[in-house]
This record gives structure tokens, C-alpha cells and sequence, in this order.
């Protein structure tokens, strides 16, 4: 069973990680106002952040700790003040964390878990302008391009070679392109024509179904034939790497391409969003998310916000604004106390609310700041 933030104390956190005061004594505020809800909801988050241990939003949540530093970082980019709090966790994360495997140079035995890191990297990049962190992306993809050359093409989920999976392709095109998007354009070949590369595969491959619906990869040992349940997280990291693909390349195709497989995921009553607009993965309405299903959501949406931006949409915008109001309205626990407020996110996020931890935390920290974003 999932430990609560309400059982978290700050005590893992350095003085100079935390917030300079605590969070003024407020009001529950309104859903709409997603500034300071992300603010109070991202300050929960943060107080299981390990700074002296691990670097780590606790030391087991490997991967997830790489997508709890992409939501830190859109925060900050949106926030100035929240940045001047918070942005020594960058250099401290990349510093110190190692995992519980001593991962040198966040690479691992997984493809996934390092385009996790790779694009956390981009991210931490855009915010501080600081070649350390987009130095730190290009380390990775350098090791994830060894994971080319499966049976089906497109690279290995792991390094023991045992399966094609959607995600850590559609995170190695996010990466190859945003480093694109990011190097000079004396630099940007080889990572644009991998990308570029991966994105025809990914679409000619099988992964996208007829319904535009992305599967979770294909079977090595069967014709390479699609495989697996259609995961909200497999639905949106291809958004985002279509987002990057598009701002190295400008090809508008890209984001049409994409916009059938963002319309198909977020129309009411797809297999990854229920008939009010939510969206949610099958353990959801139980409760009984892992703490890697459980994490799925949040890059849906982070995709869905990338591609919002690049290509903007009514009905995406009003998707993410829906979900983000609805996790307010009805997946909060909010509570007040002398020192403050404090904002606790559940797992499901068409309620009722039942616990938080770090990953419901920050899988619902990436809706808010995605209402945010685009809300500006």
C-alpha cells in the first residue's frame, strides 16, 4: 500500500530546497486558478524530494523521479518566483542522484527509463539555458542509439533485448529532435535524421492501430505484430515528440500526423478517456495503480500540452482544462494548518479522492502546469 504525503515530512530536504516560507494560509481556491494550484500542488511534491540522499523524489522512483524533474522544470519556466526556490534542485539532481543502481550518467539497462532522463534533461535546459543539462541529454541519447537494430527496427526497450516497446521509441524521437531543435544547425544532422527515422517507423511499423490509437509494441517472435493494452502514456509521448520533431524540422505533416492520434485519445469515451473527458487508465477507477501505472497519466498530458502549444486546438485546450478543474474539484484533498496549505492529488482523477503520493503527486502536477501553460 502507498505511503500519503500527509505521512511525508520535510525533514529529507535541505534548508536551501525548500520553499524560502511556508505556503500562506489560503483558501481553497478555485479550480480555474491554476498558477497557485500547481504552486501548492508541485510544494507537496517537493517534500519528498531527497536531497542529501538521493537526489531523488525517493530512491526507488527511478524513471518517475526523471518525469518529477520535467514538471519541476515547466513549472519554473512559468513561474520566476517558484524558480528562484527551486532551481538549485536541478544542478543537485544531476549531481547526486545515482538511483538504486548507481546509474552513472542516468544510463541504465533500460531505453526508457534514459529518454525519460534525456528529455527531463531538454527540459531542465530550456528553463536554466545551461549547456551542463543539454550536454547531460546528448550523453544519454549517445547510449540509446545502441539500442537500434531490433528484428522489427526502432530500438530495444531493454538492453537485454527482449521487446519493441512504444514508449522507448517514442521517447528516443522526442529526445533525437529536441536535441535537433537545441544544437546548432551544423550539429542537428545526425539527431534530426534519427528522429526523423523513428517517426516513419513508428507510424509504419503497426504500433498506431486504425483507431489511432498507439498499442504498447510489437511482438519480435510474431511478425512484428502490435501488442499489448493501449497505456494513456504510449498515447502521449508521441505528441510530444511530434511537438519537437515539428520545431526542428517546421514540417507541418508532422502535426497533423499527430492531431489524429490526440484527437482519437481524448475524444470522450476512447479506451483511455471516460464519457465526462477524463482520462484515466483501467487501474484508476480502483485505485489500484503501481507506481508505475500510476505515473502514466502525466505524460499523456505533458505530451498533449507540447503538441497544444506547437499546433493550438480547441478541443485539446478544453481536454486539459477539464482535466485539470476536474482534479480540483474532485481528486483533492486540501487542508489547512498554522504553517499553511497543503494540496494532496489522488490517483483518480475523476474522484473521489482516496490517497496521494509522490507519483499521483506529480502525474497531476503535469495537468496543472499543461492548464497553465496554455492558459497564459
Amino acid at each position: 500500500m502507498r505511503s500519503t504525503l500527509k505521512q511525508a515530512g520535510l525533514a529529507l530536504l535541505a534548508p536551501s530546497l525548500v520553499a524560502a516560507s511556508p505556503v500562506a494560509k489560503m483558501a481553497k481556491r478555485d479550480a480555474s486558478d491554476y498558477t497557485d494550484n500547481a504552486i501548492c500542488a508541485a510544494d507537496a511534491l517537493m517534500a519528498y524530494y531527497q536531497s542529501g540522499d538521493t537526489g531523488l523524489w525517493g530512491k526507488d522512483l527511478w524513471w518517475q523521479s526523471g518525469n518529477f524533474l520535467s514538471a519541476l522544470a515547466t513549472l519554473t519556466s512559468l513561474n520566476s518566483d517558484y524558480y528562484s526556490e527551486h532551481n538549485d534542485v536541478f544542478s543537485n539532481t544531476l549531481n547526486t542522484a545515482t538511483g538504486y543502481g548507481n546509474y552513472a550518467n542516468f544510463l541504465n539497462d533500460y531505453y526508457d527509463d534514459e529518454g525519460w532522463w534525456g528529455n527531463a534533461w531538454l527540459d531542465v535546459y530550456d528553463v536554466t539555458q545551461d549547456q551542463t543539462y543539454l550536454n547531460a541529454a546528448i550523453t544519454i541519447y549517445n547510449d540509446i542509439v545502441g539500442g537500434l537494430g531490433t528484428p522489427c527496427g526502432g530500438i530495444w526497450w531493454s538492453k537485454d533485448q527482449t521487446y519493441v516497446a512504444a514508449i522507448s521509441n517514442g521517447l528516443y524521437i522526442e529526445l533525437a529532435a529536441g536535441i535537433a531543435a537545441r544544437v546548432g544547425s551544423d550539429q542537428a544532422g545526425d539527431y534530426l535524421a534519427h528522429a526523423q527515422q523513428g517517426w516513419d517507423w513508428f507510424f509504419s511499423v503497426g504500433l498506431v492501430g486504425s483507431d489511432n490509437m498507439v498499442s504498447d509494441g510489437v511482438d519480435k517472435d510474431n511478425n512484428c505484430a502490435p501488442t499489448g493494452a493501449k497505456f494513456t502514456y504510449n498515447q502521449g509521448v508521441i505528441l510530444g515528440a511530434a511537438a519537437e520533431l515539428y520545431k526542428a524540422t517546421g514540417n507541418q505533416t508532422i502535426l497533423e500526423q499527430a492531431a489524429a492520434l490526440a484527437n482519437a485519445s481524448s475524444t470522450a469515451g476512447s479506451s483511455v478517456t471516460d464519457s465526462n473527458g477524463i482520462l484515466h487508465d483501467g487501474c484508476d477507477t480502483s485505485d489500484s495503480c503501481d507506481d508505475t501505472a500510476a505515473m502514466f497519466k502525466g505524460p499523456y498530458v505533458r505530451g498533449l500540452r507540447k503538441l497544444q502549444l506547437a499546433y493550438p486546438q480547441d478541443n485539446w485546450k478544453n481536454f486539459l482544462l477539464t482535466n485539470a478543474q476536474s482534479i480540483w474539484n474532485n481528486d483533492l484533498d486540501f487542508t489547512q494548518s498554522d504553517s499553511g496549505s497543503s494540496c494532496l492529488l489522488g490517483e483518480d482523477w475523476a474522484g473521489p479522492y482516496d490517497t496521494a503520493d509522490a507519483v499521483t503527486q506529480g502525474a497531476a502536477l503535469d495537468a496543472l502546469n499543461a492548464a497553465l501553460a496554455i492558459s497564459q
